[in-house]
């Protein structure tokens, strides 16, 4: 399924990203301000491999054969759950043109025409939210997003490691405590393979099965981010245990800051100032819309 916008620069062609496009997308991004896995071409094919890999879909907006436009999203196995849009770019003399809305509506049809039980994102609560809410998405919730430095270790962690886990032995029947909420597939493929190639600053990673009271929990460490899986919900203070026994880890590895996204209702009953010094705190909207099936 293709699609034309028409503007004043001429026909805007959506369509689902094809291998020749990977360039022209790197190329978008070096024309503006290049982002993490577009700031060179081996990183760019690097990151369309893995997003195939872990079932996501690219599409983008041509104009006069240029990439003007670029939606990444992630499909889950079961159409009974949302596709993620992990990420959404269009080039700057392009913005507040309607060719980010218009690429948000277009890929949201196609996944409707797919089964799914709806769309959701992340997007950027000051400058993106008017945008999804014109195509329809929904103001779910708000939750802290940090970026913190690590100061100290604690002495005292009653965390015990059992295990450690590998690419292939992800586990199926946990939820996500602590980290982005979608695409788990996605996050441990990544967090696996750019950790071995040591891109982007990503190690490891240090993945661990503990035990905290008489909680089972697997904590991943990967370099930048903390996330921490469990069968049930977790109090508090056994969150705050885990988080100090990742940030610990990660002083072993010579990592001094940490990503962590965590919901407002644990952050706010926990205290790591010993261990934290807070660089940023902002608050990251998640938004959905729901299909009709």
């Amino acid at each position: 399924m293709q699609q034309y916008v028409y503007a004043n620069e001429g026909r805007v062609l959506l369509r689902e990203a094809t291998e020749d496009d990977i360039s022209k997308i790197y190329e978008m991004y070096q024309d503006t301000t290049p982002k993490l896995w577009w700031k060179d071409e081996d990183l760019s094919e690097f990151h369309a491999e893995l997003i195939k890999e872990v079932n996501g879909r690219m599409f983008v907006a041509v104009l006069d054969d240029a990439v003007i436009g670029y939606a990444e999203l992630i499909l889950p196995e079961s159409t009974d759950e949302y596709v993620y849009l992990v990420r959404l770019e269009i080039h700057d003399d392009f913005r507040r043109r309607k060719f980010g809305i218009e690429l948000v509506r277009y890929t949201a049809i196609i996944m409707k025409g797919l089964g799914y039980e709806g769309y959701i994102t992340w997007p950027n609560t000051d400058k993106s939210k008017g945008l999804y809410k014109k195509v329809g998405l929904k103001e779910i919730r708000e939750e802290p997003q940090l970026s913190v430095n690590i100061v100290a270790q604690r002495e005292t962690v009653e965390v015990e490691k059992v295990g450690e886990l590998t690419i292939s032995e992800r586990p199926e029947d946990l939820n996500v405590v602590v980290g982005c909420p979608w695409a788990m597939d996605y996050t441990w493929l990544k967090s696996f393979k750019a950790g071995q190639k040591e891109l982007l600053n990503y190690v490891g990673p240090y993945v661990h099965q503990v035990k905290v009271d008489d909680f089972e929990v697997v904590v991943l460490f990967n370099g930048r981010s903390v996330y921490i899986y469990a069968q049930e919900e977790l109090p508090a203070q056994i969150v705050e245990q885990l988080l100090a026994y990742a940030s610990n880890l990660a002083l072993d590895n010579d990592v001094e800051q940490l990503h962590i996204n965590i919901e407002e209702s644990i952050w706010s009953e926990i205290d790591l100032s010993d261990m934290w010094e807070i660089e940023k705190e902002e608050e990251r909207l998640e938004m959905k819309m729901d299909f009709d099936r």
